[in-house]
């Protein structure tokens, strides 16, 4: 059982959990309704699934995804690592508001097609491959949203998906070298990119579609508490099995995070499973200090932070950028909407900057984060789900550059001097 607990770093029990705890919320009828309703959303940035057919559907869709993920990775006869960890938690977060069983797999076969031209194993692409759904509204717009007739808009909004998935392989190995790692949402980032150039088309040959800000907070208590057991559980079994001690945590605290930084490579299992719920508490904590209360985004976007725990967030790295979005929010005295709540806990993309630069300079980064991702999220037209990976990228050149900028001549690779 230990061995099975620390290969799979609890996947499948907690995907288990969502399944079992969606199908004892609503009566059958209604569920089946509220699960019809969340496929055939247009559902774009921001789309709570939690509003649109109600929470037991929204788990459902959430644990469904993150199940069948896994099993598409033992499949292709992988172990899970933190990277592959991170991106079975961020799919099954954003499964909340904006992926699901329609779109997801649209996006998986443009993955595989290009695996398939490249005459490359899937395994090989994985990393992009779990990251790519981040694009996945913009097959559910075309198919629902444009006002086509369903037999054009279904093989069209398929198209598009399977072209997206199919680019973004070729393009997310292009664009780390524009932030260096310190944006560890790296897909997000090509993701963004692409989806500049898709709502550009579309805007172009006029098929409109009205955004979104469908959220409810209803469900509060109910995703507060399942959320806050599945991160115990993590912090539990993994301080019993790390031989009930937290020995190697602090050699984890020192690591900067930046990519690619994965925990269960340089440690192992238990720790990494220990740091996974302590963390995502510790974030949980900074949401309820503020008074937030937990709707299908703001969970998705602590599934994230929970998922990144096994691949570069820990509670030294993640608190400075957070506290960043906060500070500005507070100066300007904006309001803590759900948009201004997403960047503070997707601001935990740039840990990494944080990890390596100290806590000022990760503070000036979150604060520089929120109107980054604010002017950004007009480009792409709510299509890209990772519109936070995609604004964490120009905030992560422009603060690297603003502190390289003052470091000392001597430390300066052009820097010559006689002999």
């Amino acid at each position: 059982m230990r061995r099975h607990f620390e290969q799979n770093l609890m996947v499948p029990y907690l995907a288990g959990l969502f399944l079992v705890v969606s199908l004892l919320l609503q009566a059958p009828q209604e569920f089946l309704e509220g699960l019809v309703a969340i496929q055939l959303s247009e559902s774009i940035l921001l789309t709570d699934y939690v509003a649109v057919g109600g929470v037991g559907p929204a788990l459902f869709n959430s644990g469904a995804l993150m199940l069948l993920t896994y099993l598409l990775i033992r499949k292709f006869d992988l172990r899970i690592t933190g990277a592959i960890f991170a991106g079975i938690l961020t799919i099954g977060g954003f499964a909340l508001f904006g992926k699901n069983l329609i779109n997801v797999p649209i996006i998986y076969a443009g993955v595989l097609l290009y695996a398939k031209y490249k005459l490359i194993e899937p395994r090989s692409v994985i990393g992009v491959f779990l990251f790519s759904t981040g694009l996945s509204p913009i097959s559910s717009v075309v198919m629902f949203g444009v006002g086509l007739p369903l037999g054009y808009a279904i093989p069209l909004g398929i198209l598009i998906g399977v072209i997206a998935g199919f680019l973004l392989v070729e393009l997310s190995s292009r664009v780390i070298s524009f932030h260096r790692g310190y944006d560890l949402y790296n897909v997000g980032f090509a993701s963004g990119i692409l989806s500049l150039g898709f709502f550009s088309i579309l805007k172009l040959v006029g098929l409109d579609y009205q955004t979104n800000l469908i959220y409810t907070n209803d469900s509060h208590v109910l995703l507060l508490v399942l959320y806050i057991v599945f991160c115990s559980v993590y912090l539990i079994v993994g301080f019993l099995l790390n031989q009930r001690s937290l020995k190697g945590y602090k050699d984890l605290l020192s690591q900067s995070g930046r990519a690619v930084t994965d925990f269960t490579r340089r440690h192992n299992q238990p720790l990494t499973m220990f740091n996974i719920g302590l963390t995502g508490l510790l974030a949980l904590g900074l949401i309820l200090i503020l008074g937030i209360r937990i709707n299908g985004p703001v969970l998705g976007g602590l599934m994230t932070i929970v998922g990144f725990a096994a691949f570069g967030k820990h509670i030294r790295n993640i608190l400075p950028p957070m506290v960043g979005v906060v500070l500005v929010t507070l100066l300007l005295g904006l309001e803590l909407s759900v948009p201004v709540v997403l960047a503070v806990l997707f601001a935990t993309g740039l840990a990494p900057v944080a990890g390596e630069y100290g806590i000022l300079i990760g503070i000036l980064t979150g604060m520089l984060h929120l109107p980054i991702v604010t002017s950004l999220g007009t480009l792409h037209g709510g299509i890209l789900l990772y519109s936070n990976g995609f604004a964490a990228a120009f905030t992560a050149v422009i603060m690297t550059t603003f502190v390289t900028s003052f470091k000392r001549r001597e430390e300066a690779p052009w820097h010559f001097t006689k002999k």
